[in-house]
């Protein structure tokens, strides 16, 4: 490869060099040509002067002169004509044609006047002067015309000695450089192999041969690479684990239809396998028709809006799960390219859309069974019982109670509503939570005696300190404890314990009563949910306790379970953090009592 660029080199050299050689030659020629017709022309007009101005010479003479001009060497290389009447009377050559006695007896010329002309001799280029003096004599003198390339056979052999020469060493030199060059940029291609496969800390390290400066310039070069390539594969890094954290799928196509960048969640969310799926058809990945036509109707609406529709994917274990899809139509340089689709899970929105639709309907029933109840008894009233005071009393309890059960399910309503809204502040403080356990067993073992159900309280004479709102832990406390009483057996009993740790106050609120069959427990916290709905609207429950007292956990940042066995007992425990000493607290959480 080196020796065809060098070869090249030389040549196209050589071509430029016979080319200036060519026009300086032809340059010297001109210019020699002109210094032979000024010799000539001056030699003539002397020779015409001398045989015009003189009555010294006769004829003879004049031939005696012009012979020793000629032998005196002022006439070298010249031929010499001596023409009188027409004849030739003397010449330094051998041969003369009539083209050449036409040429210099022209009757044209003036007198006294040298003329200039040239003719073709054997070939070669002759340049003549001629003088016609006034008696009719002509003097004519001429001369070869040089040529191109007037050399020696030794000055052209040396010549072309000295350009082989010349051209050997501009070969070598080329071929020295070339190959240099030729070194330094296999270097360079072993670096930038290098470079393809990862090893981005190759350089440029044996510089012999070619120019050290040449060779850091290329390195500094290469490090410049590996720094944006650095900075990009960060950068790309950084993105890939933005788009692998989001829950959402992302995915591009072109106008066909065909992958061109899609992300892992994706394939979780459709359950499909998408491994190198870049590059093939939507249709071929995930094979969903809703999601084709989503993507079509973007492309061929070139409209910049975002479309929304949905459509189904699936888990692991191929239940079905809802998704919603954001379409979009990608544009470069006001021409579209593909679309963008954003894929949505929307399990948790569709939950709790049914949760509010199912809590819409259970408010409905849960109020709709007292105020059947009252209406039904005042309509029985309207209809002559209120003449009867007894039965009227009678009905009028019932009313009551049923009126009392429609306030406690308005209240628990706000309640729990406040606590999911999350924006009820209320006052957080430092209390003791045995205080609240104490003030609630009081206040229930009227009811619990009715029941004949004991309640027992541990630790009572401990201080247990949390931080919250009182009435919500009062709340909480009664609605567990109140429940263990409800759902007891008639001589059973509740026991109440507060323990702690070093992080951690819990309460314990174990009871002897029917106990939960295990299929409900993991339900026990939703609100409405009952685990015997006939017996619970009997005691008076609405069916939210539980849940409001869940709610109330959370929001103290704690936890809260429960454990049955059923015919035997419930134990629910209660893990709240335990409040710092008074002395760190700010005066408005300083304990209350």
């Amino acid at each position: 490869m080196k020796f065809r660029v060098a070869l090249m080199a030389t040549l196209i050299n050589l071509f430029v060099c016979a080319l200036m050689l060519f026009f300086y030659a032809n340059t010297a020629k001109n210019t020699q040509n002109e210094l032979i017709e000024e010799e000539l022309k001056v030699t003539c007009r002397l020779s015409a002067e001398i045989l015009a101005d003189s009555t010294a010479y006769s004829v003879f003479d004049e031939y005696v002169l012009i012979r020793e001009l000629n032998t005196s060497g002022a006439l070298d290389d010249m031929q010499v004509a001596y023409i009188e009447n027409g004849v030739i009377q003397y010449k330094n050559f051998s041969y003369v044609d009539e083209e050449y006695l036409k040429l210099i007896s022209d009757e044209d010329v003036q007198l006294y006047t040298v003329q200039v002309k040239r003719r073709e001799e054997d070939g070669r280029l002759r340049i003549s002067a001629v003088c016609h003096l006034s008696d009719g004599r002509i003097i004519c003198y001429s001369k070869p015309a040089a040529r191109l390339f007037s050399f020696s056979s030794m000055n052209l052999m040396a010549f072309v000695l000295l350009s082989l020469l010349s051209l050997l060493a501009q070969l070598f030199i080329i071929m020295r450089f070339v190959g240099r060059s030729d070194k330094l940029v296999k270097e360079l291609m072993g670096v930038l192999e290098d470079f393809t496969e990862g090893r981005f800390s190759s350089r440029i390290t044996n510089v012999k041969g070619y120019s050290p400066r040449l060779a850091a310039e290329y390195n500094a070069v290469l490090a410049r690479v590996q720094d944006r390539v650095f900075r990009q594969a960060r950068r790309n890094r950084v993105l890939g684990q933005m788009l692998n954290q989001m829950h959402n799928g992302l995915l591009t196509v072109d106008t066909q239809l065909n992958i061109q960048f899609v992300t892992s969640n994706v394939g979780k969310l459709f359950g499909k396998d998408i491994k190198e799926a870049e590059g093939r058809s939507l249709k071929e990945v995930l094979d969903n028709e809703d999601l084709e036509n989503a993507v079509s109707g973007a492309i061929q609406s070139q409209d910049r809006s975002v479309f929304t529709t949905e459509t189904e994917g699936y888990t692991p274990t191929g239940s079905v799960r809802p998704l919603r899809l954001y379409t979009s139509t990608m544009f470069s340089e006001g021409k579209c390219t593909g679309a963008l689709v954003v894929i949505e899970d929307i399990t948790e929105i569709k939950k709790l859309e049914q949760i509010r639709t199912d809590f819409a309907a259970n408010v409905s029933h849960e109020m709709k069974t007292p105020l059947t109840s009252i209406k039904g008894f005042i309509e029985t009233l309207q209809a002559g019982a209120v003449d009867k005071p007894e039965l009227a009393r009678r009905f009028l309890d019932i009313m009551m109670l049923e009126a009392e059960r429609l306030t406690r399910l308005i209240n628990d309503i706000l309640s729990i509503t406040k606590l999911e809204s999350g924006n009820d502040n209320v006052e957080i403080t430092r209390i003791n939570l045995m205080d609240i356990v104490r003030h609630v067993s009081q206040l229930l073992r009227p009811q619990a005696e009715t029941k004949q159900v004991t309640i027992t309280v541990n630790n009572q004479d401990g201080s247990f300190y949390i931080m919250g709102n009182r009435d919500r832990v009062q709340q909480l406390v009664l609605n567990l404890v109140e429940n263990a009483v409800k759902y007891n057996k008639e001589g059973g009993s509740v026991t109440v314990t507060v323990m702690s740790d070093n992080k951690n106050v819990n309460l314990l609120v174990a009871d002897t009563g029917i106990g939960i069959k295990e299929e409900h427990l993991n339900r026990l916290f939703e609100r409405f949910y009952r685990v015997d709905k006939g017996r619970s609207r009997e005691m008076g429950g609405t069916g939210l306790g539980l849940a409001i007292c869940k709610h109330i956990v959370k929001t103290m940042d704690g936890h809260i379970e429960v454990n049955s066995k059923y015919g035997e007992g419930t134990e629910f425990l209660v893990t709240l953090k335990k409040a710092p000493p008074e002395e760190m607290l700010p005066e408005n959480e300083i304990a209350t009592e």
